[in-house]
């Protein structure tokens, strides 16, 4: 038996830093740039949730450890193990000028880091590329495939193992699990997972406060009003709210309201209701914009409502 790991290489964490830093610098003024303007940031989350849901999905996909035995070729991986028989595999040998000019494959920079290895088709090759060193070409009945172990003496051992594997082996062995075939077997799994998670923060209460004479509520649809520009204020009953005829820009879930809506006298209004229940808080902004809040604890609404009259 021989083992080979496969661990990024410096190069690649110094991808992986300067990619998460450049969405660091970009995501984060954009976010308050659409806060700050009460524009909407639902695609924005769901863009973060996506990414890291295929983040993590390329992590459980990364094979980590190459295993050479008496009679397969086992690519390690969190999810699956895939096992290629050895009379399955043609030939292993390191890339050539050649091989990269067929596959079009780059020595220059990648921004994917550390989990390049998920299976990325270049024209008739899947890459399994964790190093800028030591790529290797592993050519079998069922596929090519680009692996870059840290040892490259697998090479030498892998064509020693298939010379001496018997010509005449059982031809029923297990068909190679592919990479392709297994991520998109993960990828409903994963979507549903997203889904969940944006349905839960669709139910967390943004946080109000009140700072620097300026009513703030954070979240997905957040309000930053001055006090000195709140016109009016009161709290009403559910009886007393305007018709609903149409959500331009928000969310509905059950009892949860959140978003800019409008009415059937074609009133733009913004909601933010996280329960059905009394009382309702009403603000009428200088230039008119009407805001209906209320939370799911009552008392909640209610100090909030007496805050805002002391404030004022």
């Amino acid at each position: 038996m021989f083992i080979s790991p496969s661990t990024p290489c410096r190069k690649t964490w110094i991808i992986s830093g300067v990619g998460f830093l450049l969405t660091v610098v970009i995501l984060v003024p954009v976010y308050r740039v659409f806060l700050l303007h009460n524009i909407s940031v639902v695609l924005l989350n769901v863009i973060v949730l996506f990414t890291i849901g295929i983040t993590v999905l390329t992590v459980c996909s990364t094979p980590h450890k190459f295993i050479l035995t008496n009679s397969h070729f086992i690519i390690k991986r969190r999810l699956k193990d895939s096992h290629i028989p050895l009379q399955n595999i043609k030939s292993i040998r390191l890339l050539t000028a050649a091989d990269k000019k067929k596959y079009y494959i780059s020595d220059g920079w990648d921004i994917r880091g550390p989990f390049t290895s998920y299976p990325t088709k270049r024209k008739s090759l899947i890459s399994y590329q964790r190093r800028w060193d030591n790529w290797t070409l592993l050519i079998t009945d069922c596929g090519k495939f680009l692996i870059t172990p840290d040892d490259l003496q697998l090479i030498e051992a892998t064509m020693l193992q298939i010379n001496n594997v018997n010509a005449d082996a059982t031809t029923d062995s297990p068909a190679i699990d592919t990479p392709t075939n297994n991520l998109l077997k993960w990828l409903p799994a994963t979507i549903v997972v997203l889904v969940f998670l944006f349905i839960s923060l669709t139910y967390i209460q943004p946080k109000v406060s009140i700072e620097s004479n300026v009513f703030k509520m954070k979240g997905i649809y957040g309000i930053n009003i001055p006090l000195s520009e709140i016109a009016e204020v009161d709290t009403i009953s559910l009886r007393e709210m305007p018709a609903i005829a149409i959500r331009t820009n928000g969310i509905s879930l059950f009892k949860v309201h959140s978003g800019n809506f409008r009415t059937t006298d074609g009133e733009k209004i913004r909601l933010n209701f996280h329960s059905g229940v009394n009382p309702v808080i009403r603000m009428i902004d200088s230039k008119g914009a009407i805001y209906f809040i209320n939370r799911k604890n009552p008392s909640e609404t209610r100090e909030i409502f007496n805050e805002l009259i002391m404030k004022r």
